[in-house]
């Protein structure tokens, strides 16, 4: 049986490949191009809505215990994008990808060190 240690480490793995997949796309990109681009809204929403999905199955132990990140927030934005992804903003994407996705990466990076 896997404990709650080693899922939630299967979490914040799936979180960094993601990560990755945003950062790559990101750099080559800016936002009048993200705007208007359904082909690049789609992937990198898919990409948030599986990191939302992983925080929202991290244990509330390890949330607890790093709240410097906003699980919640992370978690609802899965939820909008899973559900009503057609009232999704994407200038309110592209905030979350230029302001709120680096401090999240960098603290994947940090944990799996």
């Amino acid at each position: 049986m896997i404990s709650k240690q080693e899922r939630d480490e299967d979490y914040i793995e799936h979180m960094a490949d993601e990560l990755d997949f945003i950062r790559a796309i990101y750099v080559k990109i800016n936002q009048k191009l993200f705007e208007e681009d359904a082909l690049l809204q789609h992937a990198l929403m898919m990409s948030l809505l599986t990191i939302g999905e992983c925080a929202k199955k991290l244990s509330d132990e390890f949330k607890t215990n790093y709240t410097e990140i906003e699980w919640a927030k992370i978690s609802g934005l899965r939820n909008v994008a899973a559900h009503v992804y057609w009232q999704i903003d994407m200038v309110q994407i592209w905030n979350a990808l230029e302001n709120h996705i680096p401090k999240l990466d960098k603290f994947v990076s940090g944990i799996r060190k």
